[in-house]
């Protein structure tokens, strides 16, 4: 029979490890963080801390290769059997372009003129992409841009069918500034496709551009709020939302998923305490713009409206002070993508989640009037999770269903004017997800400044 081994050998053993755990973190946040020239031993710590996520990720593409989900495990969603796609036809598209799967039902007469951005998944050409499609005014697929990610800071991005495209700007020069739900990064490419930069972080959910055109708004790891510079991606300011909960520290809106220390016998004055898993999940930042900032009462152009979807609380946040200026919790469930209106009320998609049909409502900041502005029992509109919307100068609103692979267009007296579905090519059961249908007007694009001009 052996020696036992000393306790202070054992003690001695785990003094060590952690010591050892706590320097290797230190030195590849270090590597992380530093310039280009990090030297073999930064490149050798990145690459070996990277093991475990390259090994995750391999046995995920195993097991959906073994499983026949290899090309688009979760980029798609099944299809409801409620669905019915009578009258839909292929959406035209220039030669070059083949599209199976998404179709298109349309009243040309009755919808806004202008183009159209589509973002999302799918079969082009014959390969499954994260994508962005560009349609013209007279509803034809004139252009793609294929929407992936380059290896940042040494991080390599996970496989194309495993991240959701969740964030997208299109810029009037034909460039694209986009995220995923699952990125290692922010990047920007040009209307030819090349890329322009990439700004390693975990962004995701919302790219919003300023009234200014050189700056964006995103969301970033931690539940943080980012503004980047569109010229070259460098972060130019982030807070935090514990940041925020500092600055105002008689509101308490943000912090009510803080599970705070069970010392109630000492009456403790403590108030640090652990988030619950998922406190907040901010999905959408939009800056209040300068030409509709006099229609709303106590706020300044360039606030920033805010979801935070755990708390089914809407705000509104001044930038410079983090003085929040408003909320509204409990009107919307798990909702999506609020948006300013130039009436004075905030637009929002309300998801519903597990309550059979999603709306989009608006609601005045000044009396909390509700105002239902699209019913999803209309159109069997529901999207459990994630969603898009838009309001024309018409009247008309553009709702994104990524949940059930369709985004569609209803004009100011409640009819369906436009729709779109992604279906999975060869498939009965199952739709490609769309992230977010977005119209552009007419003269939105310089065309003249693409480096790859349309033809069509």
């Amino acid at each position: 029979m052996g020696r036992p081994v000393p306790l202070w050998v054992l003690l001695l053993f785990i003094l060590l490890f952690g010591v050892s755990t706590i320097l290797f973190g230190w030195a590849v946040k270090s590597a992380l963080s530093g310039n280009e020239n990090r030297g073999a031993f930064g490149r050798t710590v990145v690459w070996i801390a990277t093991i475990p996520t390259t090994t995750y990720n391999a046995i995920l593409e195993f097991f959906d290769y073994v499983s026949g989900d290899f090309e688009d495990g979760q980029i798609s969603v099944q299809r409801e059997e409620s669905a019915d796609y009578t009258g839909f036809q292929p959406i035209p598209a220039v030669p070059s372009i083949e599209i199976p799967g998404l179709l298109m039902r349309a009243n040309p007469s009755r919808i806004s003129n202008g183009w159209r951005v589509l973002a999302g998944a799918f079969q082009v050409n014959g390969r499954v992409e994260n994508a962005a499609l560009l349609i013209s005014p007279d509803l034809k697929v004139v252009k793609i841009w294929k929407l992936d990610e380059i290896p940042v800071n040494d991080l390599e991005p996970r496989p194309k069918h495993r991240k959701f495209v969740h964030g997208v700007e299109i810029l009037q020069a034909g460039s694209l500034i986009f995220t995923f739900d699952g990125s290692i990064s922010l990047q920007r490419i040009d209307s030819c496709g090349e890329r322009k930069w990439a700004a390693g972080g975990k962004y995701h959910h919302a790219v919003t551009l300023d009234d200014t055109g050189e700056t964006v708004w995103t969301l970033g790891g931690g539940d943080s709020i980012v503004q980047v510079a569109v010229e070259d991606g460098a972060v130019l300011r982030s807070f935090s939302k514990d940041d925020i909960v500092a600055k105002n520290p008689t509101i308490d809106v943000l912090d009510i998923r803080r599970l705070h220390p069970n010392d109630v016998a000492v009456n403790s004055r403590n108030t640090v305490g652990k988030w619950l898993k998922d406190p907040n999940h901010f999905n959408d930042v939009d800056p209040l713009p300068t030409n509709i900032a006099d229609r709303f009462e106590g706020f300044s152009a360039g606030d920033l409206l805010l979801s935070d979807r755990s708390l089914n609380l809407v705000l509104v946040l001044d930038p410079d002070t983090l003085e929040v200026k408003w909320w509204r919790i409990g009107a919307s469930q798990r909702q999506h993508d609020p948006e300013w209106l130039a009436n004075g009320e905030i637009m929002i998609l309300n998801n519903r989640m597990s309550r059979d049909y999603s709306e989009i409502f608006s609601i005045d900041p000044v009396t909390f009037k509700k105002t239902v502005m699209f019913d999803g029992r209309e159109n069997d509109f529901y999207t459990r999770i994630r969603g898009k919307n838009q309001f024309l100068e018409d009247g008309t609103i553009v709702v994104t269903s990524p949940q059930q692979g369709r985004a569609f267009e209803v004009d100011r007296d409640g009819n369906v004017v436009f729709e779109i579905v992604n279906l999975k090519p060869e498939s009965d059961t199952t739709n490609y997800v769309v992230s977010e249908l977005r119209w552009l007007p007419r003269d939105y694009f310089d065309m003249e400044t693409w480096q790859c001009p349309l033809k069509y």
